[in-house]
């Protein structure tokens, strides 16, 4: 466990099964982490970031999630709603990254390809 950013810290990207020490993310994610942070100038919330396969399977994700690979975080901000994180997310990365837009929460990943949804 330690810094990975002025931050975040790698205990938030632990993935929560309880059972593994999944916790390796990738620097492009902690990056764009970092510019969402300064940006809205309020801590950032990981709800979900790294999953190791077997409980990314437990919550119905697929195999092929951008968490699996330690690439993707799911995110929150206090009195910033999902649609503004993803629309600055989008203004960042407009041709690259997934973005998911939920009822409560943003999820970005670092991707090479751009994806976008909302659920």
């Amino acid at each position: 466990m330690g810094n990975l950013s002025r931050h975040f810290d790698s205990s938030e990207m632990k993935c929560h099964c309880n059972k593994c020490d999944f916790d390796t993310i990738d620097n492009e994610l902690i990056n764009l982490l970092e510019n969402i942070r300064l940006h809205f100038g309020k801590p950032v919330h990981i709800n979900s970031a790294c999953r190791c396969l077997e409980h990314n399977r437990s919550i119905g994700s697929k195999d092929t999630s951008q968490h699996v690979q330690g690439t993707a975080a799911d995110i929150t901000i206090d009195g910033v709603s999902p649609d503004n994180i993803a629309s600055y997310i989008d203004d960042l990365n407009p041709h690259n990254g997934g973005i998911g837009i939920y009822e409560t929460f943003t999820h970005c990943d670092v991707r090479k390809n751009k994806a976008r949804w909302r659920k």
